[in-house]
């Protein structure tokens, strides 16, 4: 049995190796059926025509141009209508009147009703009324407030008056009684300076007063006239003939303590020493000199006195002014006032003439005064150097 089982698998295996030759040597293989989805149709696309199967189309003709719009007809006035007058209404007749003698009541008669067939004729017909226009009435005017007229504008009555001439201002000159003139020979330098003075200050006030004038009545033009002179007399050098120190003369002294003067005195000072640039430093210096002036006119017994007059002739020696005479002046009142004052008032005026108006001998009297009261001992050693430079000894 077991031979049988073997022999029978040794045989089945030998045919499927007999098989499987027998496909390897053959190339067809079959294959299951395959199922195909049906085809879809196939859209074709037109075939555009060729330049000889196109057909040529005439060339589109020109549109003719717009017509245009016709002219608007002018319209022609209409003729006025006469008036349609409405026709007269037809009264009905009245009845006839019985006689005298039989006054039966009056009857009223009803009008005749038109019967169906017939149709109503015009005389039955009411008349209409006739259409009467109603008057145009003016538009109604708001009353505005009536605005006050403003006041006419008078032409100005004064004219300008011309200038004077010269040959004018002689005529009118000539008309004018002449004034006494004060009697001047005889008289110093003092006087005649005073007389200017007072000359001076009498002309600027008489233009005042006369611009005062002027202004009261209006007179625009001569206010402007007026106006010009006195701008020229203040534009005009006023030169000081005779200086504060000349006038008060070397007799003065300082005895006394004044508030008023000693607060001129510190003003002044301020304005002397006032950091400016010119031409403004000027302006600082001549209010200075004024402040000193001041003192020395109205407060002559005061301890300033000779501090002012030493002030005074820096500022007539300094660059702005370059006055020497005047500088010499005041330094001299300085010692003269106060022999003892601590100012180098006698050193300054020595070296003004011994540098600016080349007086040496003058210059050598003042150094030598200068070694004989001076207590600084700077100052005495410039003055010995200056008396050897100049005397050689």
């Amino acid at each position: 049995m077991y031979r049988f089982v073997l022999t029978a698998t040794v045989l089945a295996a030998v045919g499927v190796l007999l098989a499987g030759d027998a496909l390897a040597q053959t190339d067809e293989f079959e294959l299951p059926p395959v199922k195909l989805k049906p085809d879809r149709p196939i859209k074709a696309k037109p075939i555009p025509p060729t330049p000889d199967e196109r057909e040529v189309q005439p060339p589109e003709e020109p549109a003719p141009p717009p017509e245009p719009p016709p002219a608007p007809k002018e319209e022609e006035p209409e003729e006025p209508k006469a008036p349609v007058t409405p026709p007269e209404p037809v009264l009905p007749k009245p009845a006839p009147t019985p006689p005298a003698e039989v006054k039966p009541a009056p009857v009223p008669l009803k009008p005749e009703k038109p019967t169906e067939s017939e149709p109503p004729t015009p005389a039955d017909l009411p008349m209409p009324k006739p259409i009467t226009e109603p008057p145009e009435t003016a538009p109604e005017t708001i009353a505005l407030p009536e605005r006050e007229a403003p006041p006419p504008v008078m032409p100005p009555t004064e004219k300008p008056e011309p200038r004077p001439t010269d040959v004018q201002s002689q005529a009118i000159e000539a008309q004018v009684t002449p004034t006494v003139q004060p009697d001047l020979s005889g008289m110093g330098e003092v006087g005649l300076v005073e007389a200017v003075a007072m000359a001076r200050k009498q002309y600027e006030r008489s233009l005042e007063a006369l611009r005062v004038y002027y202004q009261n009545r209006g007179t625009s033009t001569k206010i402007e006239w007026v106006e010009s002179e006195i701008q020229g007399f203040g534009n005009v050098p006023k030169v000081r003939y005779l200086i504060a120190a000349e006038l008060a003369g070397p007799n003065l002294k300082p005895t006394q303590n004044i508030e008023a003067a000693d607060q001129l005195y510190a003003e002044g000072l301020n304005y002397k020493d006032y950091p400016a640039f010119p031409p403004g430093k000027k302006d600082y210096l001549k209010t200075a000199l004024e402040k000193f002036r001041t003192i020395i006119e109205k407060y002559p017994q005061s301890d300033k006195i000779d501090d002012a007059a030493f002030c005074m002739g820096e500022i007539y020696g300094g660059w702005y002014f370059q006055d020497y005479a005047r500088a010499v002046q005041s330094y001299e009142r300085c010692w003269q006032w106060n022999p003892t004052t601590e100012h180098p008032a006698r050193f300054n005026a020595a070296k003004i003439f011994d540098e600016k108006l080349k007086n040496r001998a003058k210059a050598v009297e003042l150094y030598n005064e200068v070694l004989a009261k001076s207590q600084n001992e700077d100052i005495v050693r410039q003055a010995q150097e200056r008396i050897r430079a100049l005397t050689g000894r």
